[in-house]
């Protein structure tokens, strides 16, 4: 391939997607605002066998007398603005089908994690009675195959410790597609005999990093004193664990001593009423709280906002507590922060893409939009106006808390790994397309 030009003559743009890349392939996103730019740069992308390979402005393509079977494509994007594709650092839909499951798996949850701009999930994985944590990643690797739609990495639990379960998990941690240690304090199985304490000392020993889902029912004093107790075991244990999602203020001013990192939830950062019969753990909290966790992730003291995307079984439950939000990613943090003035571009690019992947060891493979990175790109109209509607989602929980909410801020186009994945907000349907990171 020869070198590019930045001549600015004029070439035709063809709106076309990527296929399925047998060999090299090339695709040039151009006329893009870069989101993480605090300039308002302008320019383009070149992207080459899945990974961003220049960034500026008026690129070209001029393919050399090698490049003749390389497959090359052109996207006018129009003056979009251009976002890193998503990570949703937590994102429970890796459960075997079966009565009671939600209704979004490994299959639809990630379809609808696309349509939300998220290009890479972290899906937590738990085992069950009798089960080791090596057999449980080992079957959430077989059912993710040929199902997938975006990447993926897990997140597992350490099920009841026995005395080879920090080996077994220290195996399971040289996988690709392995994202750390997994405890859900709100979880009734086989690990919460054991305690956290216990769990977090496994992961110690293993040297694995270890996310908590710490949610629980009661107020801000509560949370703050599960997340101060998570965090005294855990420098007993020697491991500093990421803790999500966290929601109230005084949780938030928990976190200046260091005692952990942490992220929020969509649904408490956004969201000041449910429909009846809709229940979310942790509850929704205050305004002050809520402008407590803006602020939190304006100036960094939290990473990152995740969906814990826990949408409804299809044959009811009356009991369920969890809503659906993954395929509302983006748009929402595009409404409620951007477009509301608590939060610039670049801060959200930062929160859904550079810190999440620091943090995950992905960076600067995933959450960026420079060069070496993969060419995971969301083009959205940030000043677009829609109202939410369950005939036009595609996950197969709907949604319901989100129906009828106008929103400020629309992702168009995604692009994972240099293919067009989401044209004109709706998906491009590839099943398993989506690799382990």
């Amino acid at each position: 391939m020869r070198p590019i030009s930045r001549a600015h003559a004029r070439v035709t743009p063809v709106r076309t997607y990527a296929g399925t890349v047998h060999g090299m392939a090339t695709l040039l996103l151009r006329n893009l605002i870069f989101g993480d730019s605090s300039s308002g740069e302008t320019g383009d992308l070149l992207i080459r066998d899945g990974s961003i390979i220049e960034r500026g402005p008026g690129l070209t393509f001029v393919p050399g007398p090698d490049d003749e079977d390389e497959e090359h494509e052109e996207f006018d994007a129009g003056g979009l603005t251009a976002l890193p594709g998503a990570i949703d650092a937590l994102v429970p839909i890796g459960a075997p089908r079966g009565a009671g499951a939600p209704a979004d798996d490994l299959g639809s949850g990630t379809v609808a994690a696309a349509r939300g701009g998220v290009t890479t999930v972290i899906v937590p994985v738990s085992p069950g009675e009798r089960e080791t944590c090596d057999v449980t990643f080992h079957d959430a690797e077989r059912r993710a195959s040929g199902s997938v739609f975006v990447d993926y990495a897990f997140l597992v639990g350490i099920g009841q410790p026995a005395v080879d379960t920090a080996e077994r998990m220290r195996g399971v941690s040289f996988h690709v597609g392995f994202a750390g240690t997994y405890l859900d304090l709100d979880a009734i199985d086989q690990a919460a005999t054991a305690g956290p304490g216990a769990l977090l000392r496994i992961a110690a020993v293993g040297e694995l990093p270890m996310t908590v889902r710490a949610a629980g029912r009661l107020g801000g004093d509560a949370e703050r004193t599960r997340l101060q107790t998570l965090s005294n075991l855990g420098a007993l244990a020697d491991i500093a664990p990421h803790v999500a999602p966290i929601v109230t203020a005084g949780a938030v001013e928990a976190l200046a001593d260091g005692i952990a990192t942490a992220s929020t939830g969509l649904a408490q950062l956004c969201l000041a009423e449910l429909p009846d019969g809709l229940r979310v753990r942790p509850p929704l909290v205050t305004q002050a709280d809520r402008d407590a966790l803006w602020a939190a992730l304006a100036d960094g003291r939290l990473e990152g906002v995740v969906s814990d995307h826990r949408s409804e079984p299809l044959d009811g439950d009356s009991s369920w507590v969890g809503i659906a939000s993954i395929e509302l990613m983006v748009p929402a943090l595009l409404s409620y922060g951007v477009a509301a003035g608590r939060i610039d571009l670049p801060t959200l690019c930062a929160i859904i893409g550079e810190r999440p992947a620091r943090r995950l060891g992905l960076w600067p493979q995933k959450g960026a939009l420079q060069v070496g990175a993969d060419g995971d790109v969301v083009l959205v109209d940030p000043t677009a106006t829609w109202t939410v509607d369950p005939a036009q989602l595609e996950g197969r929980g709907k949604a319901p808390a989100w129906h009828g909410r106008e929103l400020t801020g629309r992702v168009v186009h995604v692009f994972s790994r240099g293919q067009q994945i989401v044209n004109d907000g709706f998906p491009l349907f590839r099943p398993g397309r989506g690799r382990a990171v």
